[in-house]
């Protein structure tokens, strides 16, 4: 491809993104407006969760979350195509390897050690795709460290992109409550729809934001083959942020282990309560003019 066409490829997957992301904020913007919806003067959300009416806005809560949630992996998919056609990174040989990969999670396995290769110098002309590299036998060459980083980024993949690509293809097949075993759904299984039903508007942004962490660490990786970084010259940018960039990914695993919905719920039903009473004191006082 010529310097042109990639850059052209790379404006259609960055446009791809930008529709993705309006989709993700509006999908989520809705589900906050459900939280706040009331009955007469109460909040439904308030109520027993035996209330019909809790009961039907909680489906469509449901199916809202299911939709967010396949937002989320599209937009998480188009990231890495993006990253494919970034100027002056992959060669036409390695892009073309990439992208003949057939699944998610070997694209994002395969870019980050031929990314990790490209800014370590382990690229060779007889290996471009780096498939004879191990980069965990580079103590060596590399230092402890960057393998170490090599080997955190790998089982980030493995802990947190894998099962949000597995969560995608269940939503995209309609297992959107009850969810079977692949690869042909001929069996009903009670651990993937304790995971599926397990997604909420908390875990899907903490997703979101992990992705774009995880993104964001391989774009300074690729981008950055030489120290000849401003901040510290000594250090590329993703070996300064590193520290930064992992502390952020981990506070968001611990939120999608442990998300809080009613919580969220609640802080989102005050907010609108305060609002609601600043209103009325706001009109009160016009009344009195």
């Amino acid at each position: 491809m010529t310097s042109a066409e990639i850059e052209q490829y790379f404006i259609y997957h960055n446009s791809n993104m930008k529709l993705l992301k309006i989709g993700f904020d509006e999908i989520r913007n809705q589900l906050k407006q459900i939280y706040k919806t009331r009955n007469s003067e109460l909040f439904i959300y308030s109520l027993p969760s035996s209330s019909p009416d809790k009961i039907a806005l909680r489906k469509i809560e449901k199916s809202l979350s299911r939709i967010l949630s396949g937002i989320q992996v599209s937009w998480a998919e188009e990231s890495i195509k993006r990253l494919f056609y970034e100027s002056n990174v992959f060669s036409d040989g390695q892009r073309e390897y990439l992208l003949e990969q057939p699944a998610l999670d070997q694209r994002w396995y395969k870019t980050l050690k031929i990314v990790f290769c490209i800014a370590y110098d382990l690229v060779s002309s007889s290996d471009e795709n780096c498939v004879l590299i191990r980069i965990e036998n580079e103590r060596r060459n590399l230092g402890n460290e960057l393998v170490d980083h090599y080997l955190e980024l790998k089982s980030i993949i493995t802990n947190h992109l894998v099962p949000n690509f597995s969560i995608r293809n269940k939503v995209q097949h309609g297992e959107w409550e009850y969810a079977f075993r692949p690869s042909h759904s001929k069996e009903f299984s009670q651990e993937l729809t304790n995971k599926i039903n397990h997604e909420n508007i908390i875990t899907t942004t903490s997703r979101f934001t992990l992705v774009n962490a995880f993104y964001q660490m391989i774009v300074d990786l690729a981008r950055f083959k030489s120290n000849s970084f401003a901040i510290d010259s000594m250090l590329t940018p993703f070996e300064y942020f590193y520290d930064s960039y992992i502390k952020k990914i981990k506070y968001e695993t611990l939120k999608i282990a442990s998300p809080d919905l009613e919580d969220f719920i609640y802080q989102i039903v005050q907010k609108e309560i305060r609002g609601i009473e600043y209103r009325k004191v706001g009109n009160n006082q016009q009344e009195r003019q």
